[in-house]
């Protein structure tokens, strides 16, 4: 049964989504929005003649062709002294198309990829199908999460437009930027498929967590080998995203600035730092309110974060000294 829809800006926008959906449901309206696309020059923006769009599609009528324009109008296709050009909207309609989200379904069988597994050091190898990226270590039975195969100790969305022209080792660096991009826009609370707000849901705490370290098995309590999980939920399209909270202190200040002044680099995008992760810990300071202590070692000094229940920072310390 589908929920109850409450209010008058929940109907309208379903109201407008159906709209909008029945408007790209004739070949020609799509056409005409690739050509668009096609005609479009990016260090010369200019809109197409009417003649030249009705060429290009190879439309005989030119009242058909006026008619599914107007159809468009306003919400996919502008009109000017000019000609006709593509909104925002638009573009965003041909860019999926493009993309291959809604229709490409490429399949690529694993090969080896440059990086080490961040378990076990062993060697990985990337794979992709069904619009998912994989990563398996060819050398243990890593199983980070309930939901993953053994082996597989990365699994992300990727495009089937970023395979295009590029090797494996290519395509694995464009999905570790691509991914790292998305990952920190939702830390910041702004959906990485619509820039809804997405704000933090729920912190889940395992109460008895026991996974198993040496074998990289996740805990039978929880399903996950972290023991405290952030859970994002979109506003408008309802996108979720579920994270260790270990994935926050990578983005401040003080964490990159402390690795710095040990002379590394920090960047826990990239997979050669991700076992870095794995040396942070974390400590449930009081449930009511909800603070979690987050402390990142290195040698002999320790940085410790302390996140609420939104996971915002509400203090840092420095071996036990508050900043």
């Amino acid at each position: 049964m589908c929920p109850p829809i409450s209010g008058n800006r929940e109907r309208a926008d379903r109201s407008t989504a159906n709209e909008a959906f029945k408007l790209l449901s004739d070949e020609t309206r799509l056409e005409i929005l690739q050509a668009l696309w096609e005609a479009q020059d990016q260090t010369d923006e200019t809109p197409i003649r009417f003649a030249d769009l009705r060429e290009c599609i190879g439309v005989d009528d030119p009242g058909r062709l006026n008619y599914h324009l107007n159809k468009l109008m306003e919400t996919f296709v502008r009109r000017t002294e000019d000609g006709y050009e593509l909104m925002e909207s638009g573009k965003r309609i041909v860019r999926m198309v493009l993309s291959g989200t809604a229709i490409a379904d490429p399949e690529i069988e694993p090969v080896a990829v440059d990086i080490s597994c961040w378990y076990c050091g062993g060697q990985p190898v990337w794979s992709y199908r069904e619009g998912w990226r994989y990563l398996e270590c060819t050398n243990c039975e890593a199983r980070c999460v309930r939901s993953f195969p053994p082996g597989v100790i990365s699994k992300s969305e990727f495009p089937p437009s970023g395979l295009r022209g590029r090797t494996p080792n290519e395509i694995n660096e464009a999905d570790r930027i691509w991914g790292a991009h998305r990952r920190a826009s939702v830390m910041d609370g702004v959906c990485p498929e619509c820039a809804g707000e997405m704000p933090v849901i729920s912190v889940d705490i395992c109460e008895d967590h026991q996974p198993d370290w040496d074998a990289y098995q996740f805990c039978e309590h929880c399903g996950s080998i972290f023991k405290m999980l952030v859970s994002h939920v979109c506003e408008g399209c309802k996108y979720r995203w579920r994270m260790p909270t270990l994935f926050y202190p990578s983005r401040h200040p003080a964490v990159v600035a402390f690795f710095y002044n040990h002379g590394i680099e920090f960047d826990l995008a990239t997979y050669e730092q991700r076992a870095i992760l794995l040396d942070f810990e974390e400590e449930l300071l009081s449930e009511d309110p909800l603070r979690i202590r987050i402390l990142v070692s290195f040698e002999d000094e320790v940085l410790g974060l302390t996140y609420d229940d939104r996971m915002e920072l509400v203090d840092v310390t420095r071996d036990g000294v508050e900043h």
